[in-house]
């Protein structure tokens, strides 16, 4: 009963789909391309221009860690269906595939 959407403003808003309100609001300073949410429903990861792939706890808005992951923005991000990998693909024109848990990529 939730959703995330991602904005160049630096926000990721969570929000409840039943009561049609705003759980969390997480600033960041990128402009947000991508974001999804983990299998599990307890994390979000997002992407924009910092290069970075950031990881979030969706009860409070908290930052988890954050990984370098490109040499420009990051334009494309999906979560396998086990949340075991995430696949990022940048400006740089690599695709890589990533441990989620990890946060290290293992091919690209």
């Amino acid at each position: 009963s939730e959703c995330v959407s991602a904005s160049v403003d630096g926000s990721c808003i969570i929000w409840d789909l039943t009561r049609f309100v705003r759980n969390q609001v997480i600033f960041a300073s990128t402009l947000f391309q991508n974001v999804c949410y983990h299998p599990s429903e307890c994390q979000i990861i997002g992407t924009g221009s910092d290069k970075k792939v950031g990881y979030w706890e969706t009860f409070d808005g908290s930052a988890i860690r954050e990984v370098e992951a490109s040499v420009g923005s990051i334009n494309a991000l999906d979560i396998s269906q086990d949340g075991t990998f995430f696949v990022s693909g940048g400006e740089d024109r690599l695709v890589k595939l990533w441990r989620y848990m990890e946060g290290t990529a293992t091919h690209i």
